[in-house]
């Protein structure tokens, strides 16, 4: 998306790295935020475009958009989505855009994010533009796109989506510490590097420069002139004169400069001399219109917030029994068995990573000494990570504590009240292996048991009953599947050592034991 060729000519600079190690390493370790996440802004109307390719089923462009989530929950990740404002540009890639807000997917993204604990903002004007100033100024750590014009709005750090099936990534797409392709890994792109890489070169007035030659969103660009002109003549500098010019047209008129700046243009199109073309090119014609000052304008200085809503609220907790009615409402394997199944596979691990989260967090306002006998993630930190506020917990409350909890709520027709979760009911309960996987960039990772008991109750909790149960011989995998049973999941070694250091030291005496027996 954007700048037709601006994605070929940077990626020389872009890096592979694990989507994990990125929100563990940078994010939860570093902790520059001081939210041990790690802060990406996210364009809400790309995401809606990715959604029309889903196909089939009850809500299938809803149903994509819920999978993406889930699976941006499992990292340490704290996610801003924005949508376009009202005053974005009214013409885009030739089409008159829609009133702000009117996508028909709008309305329950948005409830959607609610229920996963999201933040999210509509921009001024347009959304990537929004991000990038965030970015910035340090809002956000960087923006997970798919369109290059983000860098040419001014982005510091750009991500490039991680989907392997986005046209964009086939050719060049992110591998492991291996070297094999990997749906774990995504390109990461630093402004700083485009512009001294030797071979791009490109400052934000070369970025501009680049879109306005080569056309995209706004206009069509200067016909003949492809990507090597286009970009040997914004490595020469002619960018930053124009953006020079433009910042200063209030205090110089900037038409009598921009004639001399196309013959300067046209004298080096003929001549090469910089050598930063790929041939002297003496048929093209730089036309006296050129460049348009809204489309500059559009780029240069596009509208956004002042503060862009300022810094990244994190006060939502990821909603399980709310989730739960969402599937049941929206998707044909919306009954109870099935949702239990689903978000067995999908969620419990975004359930855990929000708990250890959190749960850092309150360690961090505590002395060291006393992080033991704060009690890792049990009880009120689970509640507080995956049930809602105040207005909620307020509700007429019912205990649906362990197995009881499973039958109690497949009894009750409508939707039960947030359970309590007892104190002594934790989620994660002993370590069994480690491993440093090519997938994370080689992140020592604990493999530890999940007792997902207190996740199974508060889902039940929010499932009404409403959709029939299917016969065995109907269902699928999940009659097969205790929802109550134990399961297992990598957890980054960091993140437990922060949270779980009597798991961890109890797991490494155990080791020590094995190994004095041998």
């Amino acid at each position: 998306m954007g700048v037709p060729g601006l994605w070929e000519v940077i990626q020389p600079v872009g890096q592979s790295r694990s989507l994990m190690n990125i929100a563990v390493v940078d994010g939860f370790e570093r902790n520059t935020s001081g939210r041990r996440a790690y802060r990406v802004g996210i364009d809400t109307s790309i995401w809606f475009t990715h959604s029309y390719y889903s196909k089939g089923g009850e809500n299938p462009q809803l149903r994509l958009l819920f999978f993406r989530l889930a699976k941006l929950a499992e990292l340490p990740l704290l996610p801003l989505f924005v949508f376009d404002g009202r005053e974005r540009p009214k013409v885009k890639r030739g089409s008159r855009m829609g009133k702000s807000g009117s996508h028909g997917l709008t309305d329950a993204f948005k409830q959607m994010l609610g229920h996963f604990g999201f933040e999210w903002r509509v921009a001024y004007g347009e959304a990537e533009a929004e991000l990038a100033r965030l970015n910035q100024i340090g809002i956000i750590d960087a923006i997970l796109t798919d369109d290059v014009d983000t860098f040419i709005f001014g982005a510091r750090v750009v991500i490039k989506n991680w989907s392997k099936e986005l046209s964009g990534n086939k050719s060049k797409p992110a591998t492991d510490a291996d070297g094999k392709v990997s749906k774990h890994h995504v390109m990461v792109f630093n402004a700083d590097d485009i512009r001294t890489h030797p071979s791009i070169g490109l400052t934000r007035g070369g970025l501009i420069l680049f879109a306005l030659l080569k056309g995209g969103d706004y206009d069509v660009g200067v016909p003949g002139i492809g990507e090597k002109i286009a970009h040997g003549l914004a490595r020469a500098g002619f960018g930053d004169q124009l953006l020079t010019a433009f910042e200063r047209r209030a205090q110089q008129p900037i038409q009598p400069f921009l004639a001399q700046w196309r013959a300067d243009i046209t004298t080096e199109l003929r001549t090469n001399s910089r050598g930063l073309l790929p041939h002297r090119c003496t048929s093209v014609t730089i036309p006296v219109s050129f460049p348009d000052l809204q489309v500059l304008e559009n780029y240069a200085a596009p509208r956004i917030s002042p503060q862009g809503g300022g810094p990244l609220r994190d006060r939502s907790s990821l909603h399980v029994p709310r989730i739960a009615r969402f599937c049941e409402d929206s998707f044909e394997w919306g009954y109870r068995s099935k949702i239990l199944y689903r978000l067995r596979s999908v969620l419990w691990e975004a359930c855990v990573m929000r708990v250890l989260r959190r749960a850092a967090l309150e360690a961090d306002e505590k002395e060291k000494t006393r992080r033991i006998a704060a009690g890792g993630e049990p009880g009120q930190a689970i509640r507080g990570a995956l049930t809602p506020a105040r207005e909620d917990t307020e509700r007429r409350r019912a205990a649906f504590p362990g197995s009881s909890g499973l039958a109690a709520a497949q009894n009750t027709a409508r939707a039960a009240p947030v359970p309590t979760v007892p104190k002594d009911d934790p989620l994660l309960v002993e370590i069994v292996s480690t491993r440093q996987h090519a997938s994370t960039d080689r992140l020592l990772e604990y493999h530890v048991v999940l007792k997902p008991g207190p996740l199974v109750a508060l889902a039940n909790s929010g499932i009404t009953g409403k959709r029939p149960e299917p016969s065995d011989a109907q269902k699928g995998k999940e009659h097969e599947v205790d929802p109550l049973g134990e399961t297992r999941m990598w957890v980054p070694a960091p993140m437990m050592r922060q949270v779980h250091p009597d798991l961890v030291e109890d797991y490494e005496t155990s080791l020590r034991e094995k190994g004095n027996k041998r």
